[in-house]
């Protein structure tokens, strides 16, 4: 951005050059004594000396330097790191003592010397600049200012040198008269003292708020009114003035530190603000990658000697930048629909307006004058005032708020008072009520052991213990979902023979109802699944029973697809869809809360605890899977659940016989494996799988620790590892062998025999280094297949 600005002036500066003559003397102004406030541009010449540092005694003498108007050129050129050479003629008429204040440059300006010559050829030098200790100045302001005095009927010639590090360069020549000078200064002071008062008035106040009420919006907003203080303060002088008089590294950088900080806490206020992260999570990112921006741009201020040049124009261009994105949020956000304080707005807009002239200003694409110098100061002073504005209704709202939550605990306490005595007058009732049963008809069959309706008396019992069972169940689940203790209990099981026995026994229950029970499944399912069954039962029986509980005539609907995800996982896509009474839309934003007044509303029509759809939703939400229940068009209910499973591996192999081995499957040699199994049981079961092998001796060890000591006598080919065993485990023992500290090739192959065959548990012996596993109970021929498998892999690779 700088290179390309200072190109284009650069351009336009030699053109203006070579269009005029080498040599341009402008005309002598003429002091007659009632001349109050004027300006000397259309009397000085300018001299452009690029990066050469030119000795004022070699400006003065070279009459071939190309000198050329000043007025055609503007008085704000943009960012520049050169000299500049200024040169006029000015003479006293008049018969009185001239006393004139000459203000040039910028007061952030780095250094501006002033060279008098007068008639006998004496050269008077001051100096001013925030480059140099602020007592060495020779007029002591915040300003460059110079004391021109002249004697009567007195002509000097003065030339002026300029240089920034890179900051926007300005050639204003104001001549003033000493006492409308120090006028026009009170008036300034009036100004940026209110200015400034108001800054440093609402950045108190709202790190006051933040301390309070806890909000970041008000530390963020704080602190961007500080470091927006700072900044206008350095850009006005008076942080060399008052912060570092003796200049130095912070005086050099103050500017655009305070620049790159206030814009950082800028963006992090209006992203707090307008709650960006919920509203737009792109602008949000956005923001983020323009607060590294201004973070980056700090650390090159800070580590990189000579980057003025390259951080003035950044610091601008991302101020731009985080501007379009404050708009760019305000409409994203206006858009949606989303309420946004008016006064915000208003702020912003001001905000926009005077820094979009203030920017302009510095890039030189229009006129320089008090108002665009200044009008960063007039839109951040109105922006604080209605942003101030806007914060007060934010603590306002924040209050309300406040009172609002107050109230709703308050009301959610008495909630819970009345949901608790209704809980318990319902679950009173609940068990109270088969027990009654229960004991009513075993009395009856203690007075009459003759009864002719033992049978059904019998059943009754049953299905009342079954339904106390059943709620005792539910509250001990929770029991368990409250503390936070559940957890999956992930096992291989047979999943077609499951599902048979959920779907007949629910079968049953509509039957009872006279409701039609229609069953939709794939041909092909998995045979055997890893996961946790119980949980999956009791999922589907809730969401069965609450279908068939709450239909009293129509049809409940059970379809279920698959789908597969690669070679061994897939997913459960369950639909339940009945013609009941539906759900109400009070009670659907709460179906899946524990301890809800419209839980219990119902209570007597319908049995049970409430706690159903609680417990499937945990179970659902603790195997990452998803539940949705809306209501049909008509009338009913659809529920919709998802959940995926592993695939045993071991189901994915089917073997009718055991493939026949000969002579050359493992060499020429026998091979020699080694089981190691603490269970008895187990060892004979293996044994007698390998008096049908040829080809295969085996060996058994009882722990891992014996099996270490067998194979300090003993070479084998094949480890068949069981995990859970008394002095040392499989786990340990698999990591001893992989790690080279057994008395074996650490390559050997072991494949994993257990029980345990949990998500956690195969990748825990995988990461250990086993080649294979298979759980219990064995399957011969494919325990088998594995070991040809393997014992041919080795033998490949010796």
């Amino acid at each position: 951005m700088r290179q390309l600005t200072s190109f284009a002036a650069k351009a336009f500066l030699y053109a203006v050059i070579f269009s005029l003559p080498t040599v341009m003397m402008a005309a002598t102004f003429i002091l007659d004594g009632k001349t109050n406030a004027v300006s000397l541009r259309q009397n000085a010449s300018i001299f452009l000396a690029g990066k050469t540092e030119y000795d004022f005694q070699d400006i003065r003498k070279n009459n071939d330097l190309a000198f050329i108007q000043l007025s055609s050129l503007k008085e704000n050129i943009g960012f520049s790191n050169e000299n500049y050479w200024l040169r006029f003629d000015i003479e006293n008429t008049s018969s009185a003592y001239q006393e004139y204040y000459l203000e040039t440059g910028r007061p952030i300006t780095d250094l501006v010397d002033l060279y008098v010559v007068d008639g006998n050829g004496k050269v008077n030098k001051q100096a001013s600049g925030d480059k140099i200790p602020f007592d060495k100045k020779t007029v002591q302001h915040r300003k460059s200012i110079f004391d021109l005095k002249l004697k009567p009927n007195e002509k000097v010639t003065a030339y002026i040198h300029i240089q920034s590090d890179g900051e926007v360069v300005m050639f204003p020549l104001q001549l003033y008269k000493k006492d409308q000078f120090f006028n026009l200064t009170y008036k300034e002071q009036v100004f940026y003292g209110f200015f400034y008062g108001i800054l440093v008035l609402a950045c108190i106040i709202y790190l006051f708020f933040f301390f309070a009420l806890k909000d970041q919006a008000f530390i963020y907003y704080g602190l961007y009114v500080l470091f927006i203080a700072l900044m206008q303060f350095s850009l006005d002088g008076f942080f060399h003035q008052y912060l570092t008089p003796e200049g130095g590294w912070l005086s050099d950088r103050s500017v655009l530190l305070t620049a790159f900080v206030s814009l950082f806490f800028f963006g992090r206020y209006g992203d707090k603000f307008l709650n960006l992260k919920k509203n737009s999570a792109l602008l949000h990112r956005t923001g983020n990658l323009l607060s590294v921006s201004t973070l980056v741009g700090t650390l090159l201020l800070l580590t990189f000697p000579g980057g003025f040049a390259f951080c003035y124009p950044l610091a601008n261009a991302i101020g731009i930048l985080v501007l379009i994105h404050m708009i760019s949020s305000l409409i994203l956000v206006k858009s949606k629909k989303v309420p946004v304080d008016p006064y915000f707005i208003m702020g912003i807009s001001f905000l926009v307006f005077g820094f979009v002239i203030f920017i302009l200003n510095n890039f030189n694409t229009i006129e320089n004058s008090f108002f665009t110098n200044n009008g960063a100061k007039f839109g951040i002073g109105f922006e604080i005032i209605f942003l101030s504005i806007s914060m007060s209704n934010r603590i306002r709202f924040l209050r309300m708020e406040n009172e609002k939550n107050q109230l709703l605990a308050l009301q959610r306490a008495e909630d819970m008072n009345e949901i608790k005595s209704s809980f318990l007058s319902n679950i009173s009732h609940e068990l109270r009520t088969p027990l009654n049963l229960i004991m009513g008809v075993a009395s009856a069959l203690q007075q009459n052991e003759k009864d002719g309706d033992l049978e059904e008396k019998c059943r009754l019992i049953l299905s009342s213990s079954k339904n106390l069972l059943g709620n005792i169940e539910d509250i001990l689940d929770f029991t368990v979902i409250e503390k936070g203790d559940q957890e999956l209990k992930e096992v291989s099981f047979e999943l077609p023979s499951t599902l048979a026995k959920v779907i007949a026994a629910q079968q049953k229950k509509a039957e009872t109802k006279q409701l039609k029970f229609k069953v939709s499944m794939p041909d092909t399912l998995p045979k055997r699944i890893v996961g946790d069954k119980g949980k999956l039962v009791q999922i589907l029986n809730h969401l069965l029973d609450n279908a068939i509980k709450f239909t009293n005539n129509g049809t409940v609907e059970f379809n279920m697809l698959t789908k597969h995800k690669g070679s061994d996982r897939f997913t459960l896509d369950i639909t339940i869809k009945d013609t009941g009474i539906g759900i109400s839309k009070e009670k659907m934003s709460t179906i899946f809360e524990s301890f809800t007044k419209k839980s219990f509303k119902d209570k007597r029509e319908y049995s049970g605890l409430g706690l159903g759809l609680y417990i499937v939703k945990s179970y659902v939400d603790l195997q990452g899977g998803t539940i949705d229940i809306t209501n049909n068009d008509k009338k009913g209910t659809t529920c919709k659940l998802s959940l995926s499973f592993q695939i045993d591996e071991d189901a994915l192999v089917v073997l009718d016989k055991e493939p026949i081995l000969s002579k050359d499957d493992f060499g020429l040699q026998k091979s020699q494996i080694l089981l190691v199994e603490d269970n008895k049981m187990n060892q004979t079961v293996v044994k007698l799988l390998f008096k049908k092998w040829e080809n295969m001796n085996l060996t058994i060890a009882n722990h891992g620790k014996e099996a270490l000591e067998i194979m300090e006598q003993k070479s084998f080919d094949l480890i068949l590892m069981d995990l859970q065993m008394p002095e040392m485990d499989g786990f340990e023992t698999t990591s001893i062998i992989r790690s080279g500290k057994a008395n074996c090739p650490t390559q050997i192959p072991i494949i994993v025999l257990t029980a345990d065959n949990t998500s956690n548990t195969r990748k825990e012996i995988f990461r250990l280094g086993a080649n294979d596993l298979m759980t219990k109970p064995v399957n011969g021929p494919l325990l088998l297949t594995k070991i040809m498998k393997s014992v041919s892999l080795k033998n490949k690779v010796a």
